[in-house]
């Protein structure tokens, strides 16, 4: 029988539920860099059953406290029976979780099955935390949302060095200050520049302020924005050609890079 789902015995603060979503989105980066450390993923759960809780237990008995966040958002609910195909039950995927936390196998196959359901279960409680269904008046900003660590590229800097980071980190754009100017790399521009070219060193040992200057290299306009700001500011900030930004640069009084906030983040 389906254990029935039980509130927090204190409910989360926006504070604790950043701090909560950023633990388990952090779990769910390495869960997905290497399926093997899908562990990470079971440590961050476990220590949100303790706080929603109350007390130490077992996984186990943290169930009926995650299912009450798990079935506030639809794909660990509503739409399961809808499509079955594409969205799976908080039950079937807490369950690989509890069998994962517990087995000695967690290598190949198995590593990446518990590591994939966990993923999928991180996804769901982490929209699950941020929605302030019960604090509807609750304003969110974007210090709740935006990415601190941010990784950035000078003017000074090789064009090569740009294509490195974007291929590590599997980033589409690049913050870069050139020409007293927010401005960004996109991975097409970096393209554009390098693809079939015959003189491609060259191009690549170029400081990112000559490829520019030579017209070799187009960067981007960037939208700056105010970790003070709410996040429905920033959305109203597009007007109708929303689709172009995918990345807003965080600045602070001084224009100093503090964070980034893409789409990416608000889903």
């Amino acid at each position: 029988m389906q254990e029935p789902a039980q509130a927090p015995r204190k409910p989360l603060a926006l504070n604790e539920a950043v701090y909560y979503r950023d633990r388990l989105r952090v779990a769910r980066y390495a869960a997905q860099s290497s399926a093997e450390d899908f562990r990470e993923i079971c440590y961050a759960i476990e220590e949100l059953g303790r706080r929603l809780s109350g007390r130490q237990g077992a996984l186990g008995e943290y169930r009926k406290h995650i299912r009450w966040f798990a079935d506030r958002v639809p794909t660990t609910s509503s739409l399961v029976e809808r499509f079955p195909s594409f969205f799976t039950s908080f039950d079937a995927l807490y369950e690989s979780i509890l069998q994962a936390r517990n087995d000695a196998m967690h290598t190949g196959a198995f590593a990446r099955h518990a590591a994939s359901r966990g993923i999928e279960l991180c996804i769901a409680l982490e929209e699950a935390i941020m929605r302030r269904n019960d604090r509807p008046d609750e304003r969110v900003y974007v210090r709740d949302h935006m990415v601190k660590q941010v990784v950035a590229v000078s003017d000074w800097q090789p064009v090569g060095l740009a294509r490195q980071l974007m291929l590590m980190h599997s980033f589409s754009f690049l913050p870069i200050h050139q020409g007293g100017q927010w401005k960004l790399v996109s991975e097409r521009s970096i393209v554009d520049c390098l693809y079939n070219k015959a003189n491609r060193a060259e191009r690549l040992a170029k400081s990112i302020d000559e490829a520019v200057n030579e017209e070799l290299l187009r960067l981007s306009g960037a939208r700056t924005i105010r970790q003070d700001w709410t996040i429905d500011q920033v959305l109203d900030q597009g007007g109708t050609d929303t689709h172009e930004f995918t990345l807003w640069l965080v600045v602070d009084e001084a224009e100093h890079l503090v964070g980034v906030l893409s789409p990416f983040e608000l889903m």
